[in-house]
């Protein structure tokens, strides 16, 4: 990776970037960010991500650019190192975005493919509710993932963010663009003061089992 080719991505001369060889061909990442507005501190890769930390406003941000395989137990090996890392790394907030090869639900897939490995749902799932991360509603489309034919779709795609970062950025939810070239639609997270609905909120399923939840909630 060189300045010039990172600048077919985003031509400014403050861009800066940091990167992770593709194998084969697939799996190259690359993170890039004006040096006018953050403050690189580091950056740290493994398989299947790239960690890049950032300072901006006075505050630490870990940004992870995620490429998952398409294996459960990669996936199992990849989540587990990354929470694995945050034990480490407690002075900032992490932000995750990039292909995860992940669904939540069956609600996130359509199609042939549409039936959903209920093991690997909870797994990814759980992934997420350990890290203390949100995953913000969609905007427009649901999905993010097209075959060629057109005739199966889902949702592999995410960012994931801090409950924090959703109530001190003002995040409404993610944006999900036009297929292009790629088989995957471009993702943004979106922030601004417009009334998007209900904000997120964390609920563990067992708490519908107790007769006093749903008046406690109401109330």
């Amino acid at each position: 990776m060189t300045d010039g080719l990172a600048k077919c991505f985003w031509n400014t001369p403050e861009v800066r970037f940091s990167f992770s060889n593709s194998s084969r061909r697939s799996g190259g990442l690359i993170t890039l960010w004006n040096s006018n507005n953050v403050e690189f501190l580091c950056s740290f890769k493994g398989d299947g991500y790239l960690v890049t930390k950032v300072e901006w406003k006075n505050n630490n941000y870990y940004i992870v650019n995620i490429y998952s395989s398409c294996l459960l137990s990669k996936k199992k090996e990849l989540w587990k190192e990354l929470l694995e890392l945050k034990e480490i790394f407690k002075d900032g907030e992490w932000i995750m975005g990039g292909v995860f090869n992940a669904i939540k639900n069956s609600r996130e897939r359509k199609g042939r493919m549409a039936l959903a490995n209920l093991n690997e749902t909870d797994i990814f799932s759980e992934f997420i509710d350990k890290f203390f991360l949100v995953d913000v509603s969609c905007k427009g489309k649901k999905f993010s993932w097209f075959s060629g034919d057109g005739k199966s779709m889902s949702r592999l795609d995410h960012f994931l963010v801090s409950s924090s970062i959703v109530s001190n950025w003002g995040v409404v939810g993610q944006l999900i663009g036009d297929k292009d070239i790629s088989d995957h639609c471009p993702v943004w997270l979106m922030m601004d003061n417009l009334d998007w609905g209900p904000t997120p909120f964390r609920v563990n399923n067992e708490w519908f089992s107790l007769d006093s939840f749903l008046p406690f909630m109401e109330k």
